[in-house]
């Protein structure tokens, strides 16, 4: 069950259809659960992150900090997100470890901007 839970948590969904998972999980065999779950973490795991993110053809703002040039990005993960047309790849200069706490100017600046971007674009 813990499994289940964790993909509940994990996933954007509402809380009335979080429930209900929640109840066809408890109706379910263990080993059911656990093969499914093991095929949701195999997927989580993948070594493509970028490419899978790409794939999704959903307009992405991918907002990292620059540390030491790389972001955290590997140079094949930039690539792959730089080509994509619906991503947009923002770096923030310098070392920042939490951009949310601080840089907030620039975090707010990047959502405005993918704001406009959506209801100019549906």
């Amino acid at each position: 069950m813990w499994a289940t839970e964790l993909i509940i948590r994990t996933a954007n969904i509402e809380a009335s259809h979080a429930k209900k998972l929640r109840a066809d999980a408890r109706a379910n065999r263990g080993r059911d659960i656990t093969r499914i779950c093991a095929a949701y973490l195999d997927y989580l795991e993948s070594d493509d992150p970028a490419g899978r993110l790409v794939a999704t053809g959903v307009p992405t703002w991918v907002v990292h900090a620059e540390k030491n040039s790389d972001g955290g990005l590997t140079d094949a993960e930039r690539r792959t997100l730089a080509a994509a047309p619906q991503i947009t790849l923002v770096t923030i200069p310098g070392s920042v470890f939490l951009l949310p706490n601080e840089v907030p100017d620039q975090v707010a600046a990047v959502i405005a901007d993918a704001v406009r971007f959506l209801d100019a674009n549906g």
